[in-house]
């Protein structure tokens, strides 16, 4: 029978190596669980948002740019002006919070965005831009509104 000191040795050596004894797959289980779960809801956010960088495919008709077929939906508008902003701005986005259809039959977006965080998160600064986009998902303009704190729009 092994003495204590001898079943302890590989322990030691491992950890002077900076490995360990168990296997490499066991650690990294847990890791992997844990970026899995977001901790705060911009977390899941910033999660929907690196899942939709790729722009939304422009739809192709033999009738030209000039068809109703080749405007986008209101979803695909939405998916690209949050797209383009974050490029942009490089700020976190919170939320869509609203979005119309133009006469022109481009969409007018307006998308909730986080200018400063602070601890707590109820003291971050929030504005909300008006994104434009046209009909093959493409920025035309965006400006800032007003800015206020998490939780009291309108500068309360």
């Amino acid at each position: 029978m092994a003495s204590r000191n001898e079943e302890e040795a590989p322990r030691r050596t491992a950890a002077r190596r900076g490995t360990s004894s168990r296997s490499d797959e066991s650690r990294e289980a847990p890791r992997r669980d844990a970026s899995r779960r977001g901790s705060s809801g911009s977390d899941e956010a910033r999660e929907a948002r690196e899942e939709s960088r790729e722009r939304p495919p422009r739809k192709k008709t033999s009738e030209g740019s000039g068809s109703r077929d080749s405007e986008i939906t209101s979803v695909r508008a939405a998916q690209a002006a949050v797209v383009q902003l974050h490029e942009l701005t490089t700020r976190d986005i919170e939320a869509v919070v609203g979005m119309s259809k133009k006469d022109d039959g481009n969409w007018n977006v307006i998308i909730e965005v986080v200018e400063a965080h602070h601890f707590p998160d109820t003291s971050d600064v929030m504005a909300e831009y008006s994104v434009d986009v046209d009909t093959q998902g493409e920025l035309v303009g965006y400006s800032r509104g007003q800015r206020y704190l998490r939780g009291r729009p309108g500068g309360q």
